[in-house]
């Protein structure tokens, strides 16, 4: 294939595979008509350095059908292989093929649903016609993209312990601070599982986390006193981390990956710890770090996603030096409703720095939380915040006023270099040096001598002679 290929099927209207940053996504849907259980289809999703795109529907329900499934998959990824981008390694994923086979249009297919982007029917057909070549009868059973549910839902927490539709068995989702864990650590969860866990069974989520599914109800108080879960006894792991904490995401950083512009899981988990402290939130919210455009680390969907780049910082010689720093983003969304971030917010990060330097970070994201996400500052930290709000105001009137001079002053310079339109007008001519000679040259008196050649009515050609400057 191209390149890299990523498939992701979610089994409930929670989208805990985040199938809209995916090349497939499955998402459950029951057929409008048959009741039959089945998934509606969305296509190349992705993330890197030179785009990030969010998956289109393909107007496609397959039901759900091992068989179904992986034909469908087989075909699309056949046709990806064999016409995918091979030369340009940036346009190597699903999501450009799909766009050549014709432009890409928002719909609004039923009644209550949100306008999105669907695929050109031609790349469905194609799609199909793949299938029916490999005489299953399999691309007989698909229909158009049913209805998505409208009613309310909640996303469900991971982290903590929770009753399954199993009566007696419960799901324990552990954190993992910014998913790192230490090989003493690994065997902890090893043990945990083996103790608990009926075929010692381990499931890891996509937020980096862990699950122990099937405890029984008689074992958890047990569970829970285990010191490797304990965080007052110096362990890391824990069943109730915090709103904030239980929601960071990192990429590896700049420790073990070359690419990263800065350190991402060490300051992930100081920063969220810091936060904790400081602020209250009504629900979770989820941070992501990553350290460069690639975004493995997911910036776009995150509630606040921060993305290793460029920052600068007065030293203290009073030069401008070039620090580790992040580019915020704000406002992503995952979910059956999930909608990514492209853009990212504008930001002072001091002395005219569009990237916050990490050192400065947690009152920026303080304020954030509590102007985007109805935090609350805890008292003991009110008048800390005030101070540094205030400089904050202070420093972005002064950048606003440093701006607005910078324009004015090109607009001048501008004004100023501008050419005047040539004329065959001997007095105008004469009119327009003058002016020329009082921009270059303040305060002078200018002398213009003229020749009439020839003296030729109604053609006549003037000659400068003598351009005199001398002070006024």
């Amino acid at each position: 294939m191209p390149r890299k290929f990523n498939v992701a099927i979610s089994g409930s209207r929670d989208d805990f595979a985040h199938t809209h940053i995916n090349d497939i996504g499955l998402q459950p849907a029951l057929h409008a008509t048959t009741g039959e259980m089945g998934f509606n289809v969305v296509l190349g999703g992705y993330m890197s350095s030179k785009r990030v795109a969010e998956s289109i529907d393909m107007n496609l329900w397959v039901p759900d059908k091992v068989a179904a499934t992986i034909e469908l998959t087989t075909a699309i990824l056949r046709i990806f292989r064999d016409e995918g981008e091979r030369k340009d390694r940036q346009k190597g994923r699903l999501m450009w093929l799909v766009e050549k086979y014709g432009e890409v249009k928002q719909v609004e297919m039923y009644p209550g649903e949100s306008p999105h982007a669907r695929c050109d029917p031609s790349y469905r057909d194609r799609i199909l016609a793949e299938m029916a070549s490999y005489g299953n009868g399999i691309e007989k059973l698909v229909d158009v993209q049913q209805p998505r549910p409208t009613g309310h839902f909640e996303r469900r927490e991971l982290n903590g312990i929770f009753p399954q539709p199993q009566p007696g068995l419960n799901r324990v989702g552990i954190h993992v601070p910014s998913g790192r864990l230490s090989v003493a650590e690994a065997r902890q969860v090893a043990e945990l599982a083996e103790k608990y866990v009926p075929g010692a069974e381990i499931r890891l989520t996509v937020e980096e986390n862990i699950i122990l599914p099937n405890v029984k109800d008689e074992d958890i108080g047990a569970l829970c006193a285990e010191p490797a879960l304990d965080r007052s006894k110096g362990a890391r792991m824990s069943l109730n981390p915090g709103k904030i904490c239980g929601n960071v995401v990192s990429c590896t950083g700049a420790q073990f990956c070359g690419l990263a512009m800065v350190e991402t899981k060490n300051n992930a988990e100081r920063i969220a710890n810091e936060l904790e402290k400081i602020v209250e939130v009504p629900k979770g919210i989820r941070i992501h770090w990553t350290g460069c455009p690639n975004s493995c680390g997911q910036v776009q969907a995150a509630d606040i996603g921060l993305m290793g780049g460029p920052a600068k910082k007065m030293n203290t010689e009073g030069v401008m030096k070039a620090v580790p720093g992040v580019i915020i983003f704000i406002g992503g969304t995952i979910g059956e409703h999930g909608k990514l971030q492209l853009e990212p917010a504008e930001m002072n990060g001091g002395a005219g720095s569009t990237g916050v330097p990490i050192e400065d970070l947690v009152p920026v994201l303080t304020q954030i939380i509590i102007d985007r996400f109805d935090g609350k500052i805890k008292p003991e930290f009110e008048e800390e915040q005030t101070v540094w709000q205030k400089a904050r105001e202070k420093a972005d009137a002064a950048l606003q006023a440093a701006a607005e001079a910078k324009a004015a002053a090109k607009a001048k310079s501008n004004t100023a270099a501008t050419p005047a339109p040539k004329t065959t007008d001997p007095v105008a001519a004469a009119s327009q040096a003058t002016q020329a000679a009082k921009l270059d040259v303040p305060k002078v008196k200018l002398e213009v001598a003229v020749v009439n050649n020839n003296q030729v009515p109604d053609s006549c050609v003037f000659r400068v002679v003598c351009v005199h400057i001398v002070p006024q």
